[in-house]
Formats: C-alpha cells, structure tokens, sequence
C-alpha cells in the first residue's frame, strides 16, 4: 500500500499502480482511498480515473468519486471518471499470464483446482483447493511463486497424476469460479476468496461461468458420442455417490426383494429397477441432482479441453434433455448399488437354478 502511494506523484507507470491496487483487498483498498485525502495532485486524478471503471465495489467507487470531487474543488485538473471503454487495466489483463487447471473427482468425491495468477511480472499468486462434491470448498492454500516455480509445480501434479485422474488446463476465470462457488456452499474461506477474485479481476475471453460452456466453438464434422459411451469413460471411474443409508440400501437393492428365494435373472432386474426408480424419488437423493448437474458440466468442459470433442458434443446434447438430471443420477446411484456387488452373491438359502 505504502508503495503506490509513493508511487502517486509519478506520472509514468499507470498500469503498475493499476494493478497493485487491484492486488489489494477491499479493506486496504479502502484504507489507502483514506490516506490519500490529503494529496492534491494531477497524477491522483489520472491513478484514481484508471481504477474507477474497473472497480466493482460501489462503496469504494464512491470513495474515488468523493476523492476525485475533492480534487477538482482544490482546483486540480482531473477528467470525469469514465464508466465504459476500454481501459489501462483491461490492457494489462490481456497480457499477463494468468492459468488454471482442474482435475477429474476421485474416489472420495473431491476434485482439485489450481491456479497462477501473475501480479506483476514473474511473481505469482498459486492457488490450490480442494472442493467437495457436495460440500463445497474443503481446503485452500496460497502462495506467492516465480514463474520457475510455478512451472515446476505444475511439472509435479502432471507427474503426480495417474489415470484415470486427470489434470487439465481450464480458462482462469473459470478456476475462479470454481473456487468461489465451493466457498459459497461449504461457507468457508469468504476472505481469502476476495483476495482471489483481486487477482482474478476483469479477466478478458475465454470460459467464465457455466453457462458459457454449451456453447464453446466446434467442427461441424465431430461426431455425437452417445450418454452410455460418455459415462463408460474413464473420467468418471473413480465416481461415486455416497449417502447415509447407503449400505442398507445396497443390501436391499443386491438382494432383489429379499433372500430366501433366488428369482430369475429377469424378474431380479425388475425389483431392482423398481427399488432404483423409488430411491430416485427420495427426497435426500433428488438434493443431489443441482451437484450432478454442475459436476457433468464441468467434466462437459474438460472433455473439450482434452479434445475429446465427441464426447463434448454428447454431453452437452444430453445435458439439454429435460430427463437428463433424473437420468444422471440413476445412473450414478445403480452404479454405487453394484460396488462391490460379486461380492454378495450365493447369500441365499436356495442355489439359484438359474445359472
């Protein structure tokens, strides 16, 4: 803070109080807009027009917009601050280095999300974090690295990486992203995700938000894969629903209907399937279907980001069916019923006659 305000009375080097004003948190934001009362310059009025459009806290806008009234009341030069066009800090964005990446869900439904932010040239902000299926962001951790480092960071969690885990390179607004919506519903880490969002500010092109993924550019020659290839691919192996009653249910649903007597194959697979359809309807279950959605958006993305464009175009087409969440989440319930399953069989008192 101390340096961009010795740094005010310089006329050169705009973008790099710019953007060490942007690296600030909003209380030292706040609290440096406060000790700049007092300066009475014509480099304030440039620094404080550079910031204001880029600036989306209102409270601290309307700080620049006193400061900058204060200015022209002592008779300093200053323009009117401007709210469109483009601007020395989108200029600035446009070339730093920033890059994200996101992994796949293992077996214990957590994925990872890492990202460098350059804050000035080859200084880094490396984020990493954890985020829970349905809980949210469980861990976060920060680091300032050089560009070196950061490198061979991400040279380990290539290595480290084994399938059918996979580490790929996301757009860094979208890693952002990510990490603000696991803070939201896990309620953890709401300070450090502003500092996070500082680096991440006004972040030009490329994947925001989830909706800008089912539209992403694409041949007219890549072909459909179909819902039963795209879930039977490796990405979604280590996936598994869990739930409280789940063991319980599991026996239920792998003893088709009871113990004591063995059915035919067929009649089996229709009291599974009736237990299955009754268990999608459960209220517990159906508060998965907003967690399965965004899960199969993200994998949507990373199919295209590995160029498995196939199965990009699948999903994304699936994902626009109505019946698509209900379906996903049958799906995935089966396929956690069946864990295990060859472990269950001959548990009757009747040899099955059936094969």
């Amino acid at each position: 803070m101390e340096d961009i305000i010795k740094a005010i009375d310089n006329a050169l080097d705009v973008e790099k109080k710019v953007e060490a004003f942007f690296v600030l948190p909003d209380d030292e934001k706040r609290a440096l807009l406060e000790k700049l009362q007092n300066v009475k310059t014509e480099t304030l009025g440039i620094f404080l027009n550079a910031i204001y459009p880029e600036e989306k806290d209102k409270n601290i806008q309307k700080l620049i917009r006193k400061l900058l009234f204060k200015l022209k009341s002592a008779g300093v030069r200053v323009e009117e601050p401007k709210t469109t066009g483009e601007t020395v800090l989108k200029k600035i964005e446009e070339i730093r280095g920033h890059r994200g990446f996101l992994t796949n869900y293992d077996e214990m439904q957590t994925m990872l999300v890492a990202a460098g932010f350059e804050i000035k040239k080859n200084t880094y902000a490396f984020i990493n974090a954890e985020i829970h299926f349905s809980k949210g962001l469980t861990g976060l951790m920060s680091a300032p690295v050089d560009k070196k480092g950061l490198e061979g960071i991400l040279e380990a969690y290539r290595k480290d990486t084994k399938p059918p885990r996979i580490f790929e390179e996301i757009s860094p607004a979208y890693a952002t992203y990510l990490v603000e919506e696991g803070s939201n519903r896990s309620g953890k880490f709401r300070d450090e995700i502003r500092t996070l969002k500082s680096f991440a500010a006004n972040i030009a092109g490329g994947i925001h938000k989830p909706k800008d993924i089912y539209s992403l550019p694409l041949s007219d020659t890549s072909d459909t894969a179909t819902p039963e290839t795209i879930f039977a691919h490796t990405i979604f192996k280590p996936f598994f629903i869990s739930w409280d009653s789940l063991e319980e249910d599991r026996k239920t649903y792998n003893n088709a209907g009871g113990s004591m007597i063995v059915l035919p194959p067929y009649m089996a697979e229709e009291k599974k399937s009736e237990f299955l359809k009754g268990l999608t309807e459960r209220n517990d279950m159906k508060s998965m279907l907003p967690f399965l959605k965004r899960m199969t958006e993200d994998y949507a993305y990373l199919f295209y980001c590995m160029k498995e464009f196939n199965h990009y175009k699948g999903l994304i087409e699936y994902l626009n069916n109505e019946d698509a969440p209900k379906e996903t989440l049958s799906y995935f319930l089966k396929k956690s019923l069946e864990k295990g399953e060859e472990k269950q069989q001959n548990r009757g008192l009747i040899v099955n006659p059936y094969g």
